[in-house]
């Protein structure tokens, strides 16, 4: 079935931190009037399903307008195309397609076993490439007076409270099969892509974040399994 409370959430970034474990995170902290929220980013490659990321500065939404238009806070959002909703696959701005897989930069896999000093040290600037470059968005975000990030993914709650975000990547043509056989096929869907979209007024611009798994098919189905 497909990522559950699909949502976007507007808020104001406070801070930031590495969540380490068996797939590391970086967890960002936002605010929102009368709440807080936290949201989970996948800086780090693990075996099987690498990252890919791409950083689109000078983005232009489809509908700046609708965005510019949301209250703070969670706003839950339809998995169909003409909303907010974002796809991958299907949605293009401008005629253009909205991101894709050859603009996306692989993040190495974390593989120490082996490898020479001057490898592992490579391993390292190269997996911490894309955490530098959100750190620096952040701070760019909370240095400009009405900065607002926008995270799509699916919402988590605590007791009835939405508190936080993940699955802040794509969210379609994962392999078919339970994660013994290294897919995530039961949260595929169709305009239900997570990302994360910066304002900076400040400097009258937007930029993009967008993260997918090289595992995952960029040719997807009417429900978002590979075709």
């Amino acid at each position: 079935m497909p990522i559950t409370n699909y949502s976007v959430i507007a808020g104001v970034p406070v801070s930031g931190k590495v969540m380490a474990g068996a797939s590391t995170h970086y967890q960002i902290t936002m605010k929102a009037p009368g709440t807080s929220f936290t949201v989970a980013l996948n800086i780090q490659s693990v075996d099987g399903s690498e990252v890919l990321y791409a950083i689109k500065e000078d983005f232009v939404p489809a509908d700046e307008a609708a965005l510019l238009g949301l209250p703070m806070g969670r706003t839950p959002l339809e998995s169909v195309a003409g909303g907010l909703a974002l796809d991958f696959v299907r949605e293009t701005i401008d005629g253009m397609p909205m991101v894709t897989r050859e603009e996306m930069t692989l993040l190495p896999q974390l593989r120490p076993q082996g490898l020479s000093e001057e490898e592992k040290m490579m391993n390292r600037v190269r997996s911490g490439a894309l955490q530098n470059a959100v750190v620096t968005l952040l701070n760019m975000t909370i240095a400009d007076k009405g900065g607002v990030i926008y995270v799509f993914g699916s919402a988590f709650t605590d007791k009835g409270n939405v508190y936080g975000m993940h699955d802040v990547h794509m969210n379609q043509g994962s392999p078919m099969g339970g994660s013994a056989q290294g897919g995530h096929g039961g949260d595929n869907g169709v305009w239900q892509d997570g990302g994360l979209l910066i304002h900076l007024p400040g400097k009258s611009t937007w930029m993009g974040i967008f993260l997918a798994f090289q595992t995952q098919s960029w040719t997807t189905d009417g429900v978002g399994n590979p075709a």
